[in-house]
This record gives C-alpha cells, structure tokens and sequence, in this order.
C-alpha cells in the first residue's frame, strides 16, 4: 500500500515483543491493526515482522499531530496499547520525514 499523499506525519513504532509472547503479539496486531485502520484518523499503516523474530515495526500514517492526537485517545487504540503493554519488552517510537522513495521495479 502506498501512503497517500495527505500523510504529513509519519510515526515508525519498534516492538521487541518478549519471546514467549511473541505469536501472541502477532494475534494481537493481525486482529486489531484492520479494526484501528478503520478509524478516520489513521491514513496507512504497514507492520513488518523481522525474520529472526526478535522484533516488528509498525509504520503509521497520519495527516497531522492533532490527528494522530485523536487517533491515540481513542477507545480502540487505548484498549490495544493495552492488550499489548503487558507482552513487550520494549516499544520505542519516533516521527520520520521521508527523503527517498525508490518505486518497486518489475521482475
């Protein structure tokens, strides 16, 4: 999915789930991130998982602070963020601006 252009503000979220909660860590956010994308406020989202399953990262798109401001007094987010806290080791989250973009190329 490509992030729309109205997406000012772009939030990059690192999890290191404990090990013995990492598969449900992964439950969690495959059940909730469709629900929470369905609020107004969330533009785009992409969640990676690395390969040595150590650790996954959650990119956000929001229109601006207000919006993600909104998004994150949410009922749904409140009740997610709390679902998770208790499986985690560590989250850490930051705000990125983007200053490259290299299109997929065809096979």
């Amino acid at each position: 999915m490509q992030p729309t252009d109205d997406a000012n503000l772009i939030s990059i979220t690192i999890f290191t789930p404990k090990p013995e909660h990492f598969s449900a860590f992964l439950d969690v956010q495959r059940e909730n991130l469709p629900r929470l994308g369905q609020l107004s406020q969330s533009l785009a989202a992409q969640f990676y998982v690395a390969r040595d399953g150590r650790r996954a990262i959650l990119i956000s798109h929001f229109r601006d602070e207000a919006h993600l401001g909104e998004f994150q007094r949410s009922e749904a987010f409140r009740a997610h963020r709390d679902q998770l806290r208790p499986m985690l080791e560590d989250a850490e989250s930051g705000f990125y601006d983007l200053v490259y973009v290299r299109e997929l190329q065809p096979a």
